[in-house]
């Protein structure tokens, strides 16, 4: 039986103990200051991102097809099936740059999919396919799994200003909150690949409320999930959300993470969340 490779891209912001103990395969998008080109989560540390991003906005890139085929081209050598999730389509153009590379690859076994989220939630799809690999699942039961994850995944997020999001183009249908009232704070999801508004809620810790809220009542329709958090350059926000998250659901989450240098140009350093999904049924 071939090997079942998984792929991603560094938007997925898993933490680097579990890329190398899982054994995921990431492939950087880049984070540009000016002139200067970085590899997301290679080049730039986080503390060096954010704190350059306080007097200098940045901007991103994705891989070219030429850095996909350097990862595909040894493990299709060898045999291995490729399982490739990625970054929402709507989102970025990695997912694309991923499709020119196995059109030069006719032979080679590669599933492609588009996660339609990105981020935390990306990186909980990611390692749950990672983790099924280790258990020795085939390929086909990986893909339906992961197929699975991406109808049934749910990120919701606060971030201190929408200026991020729609200075890199991202705000997509979140551009409603646009001139809110003062201190009301924009509750974020991804729908559809999109940046969507949920709700507008006052004050940030109310909608640090609402984000555990919503994963109470997803547990009680759904039965008990499997989540994790991230925080851009806010540890006290990230430490309050899973505090209210333990209360509401009474266990930690599956791994907690900071928001890397592509995803936080587009978030800025405010930014706090959650991916939910439910424990799943082979």
């Amino acid at each position: 039986m071939p090997n079942v490779r998984i792929v991603t891209d560094s938007t997925a912001d898993l933490p680097p103990d579990l890329v190398s103990r899982y054994g995921i395969t990431v492939v950087p998008l880049k984070v540009l200051f000016e002139q200067d080109v970085y590899r997301d989560g290679v080049d730039i540390s986080l503390d060096d991102f954010y704190r350059r991003l306080v007097d200098q906005p940045s901007s991103t890139s994705q891989p070219s097809p030429a850095e996909f085929l350097e990862v595909y081209q040894p493990f299709s050598e060898q045999g291995d099936s490729i399982v490739s999730i990625h970054i929402s389509a709507a989102l970025s153009g990695t997912h694309q740059s991923a499709q020119l590379a196995k059109s030069m690859m006719p032979k080679a076994d590669i599933e492609l999919i588009d996660s339609k989220v990105t981020s935390v939630g990306l990186g909980l799809i990611v390692l749950a396919a990672a983790k099924s690999v280790q258990e020795g699942w085939n390929k086909h039961e990986v893909i339906h799994f992961v197929n699975w994850l991406v109808d049934n995944i749910r990120v919701y997020f606060m971030v201190n200003t929408l200026d991020y999001l729609q200075r890199g183009g991202r705000i997509g249908r979140a551009h409603a909150f646009l001139g809110t009232l003062l201190n009301i704070k924009p509750l974020l999801k991804l729908s559809d690949g999109l940046v969507t508004p949920h709700e507008k809620v006052r004050g940030r810790t109310k909608c640090l409320d609402r984000i555990a809220e919503i994963g109470k009542e997803l547990s009680e329709q759904r039965g008990q999930l499997v989540y994790a958090t991230l925080h851009g350059n806010a540890p006290k926000l990230g430490q309050e959300l899973e505090e209210r998250l333990f209360s509401r659901l009474g266990y930690e989450p599956e791994y907690r993470t900071r928001a890397g240098a592509v995803i936080g140009t587009h978030t800025g350093p405010g930014v706090v969340g959650v991916a939910y999904h439910p424990v799943y049924h082979k």
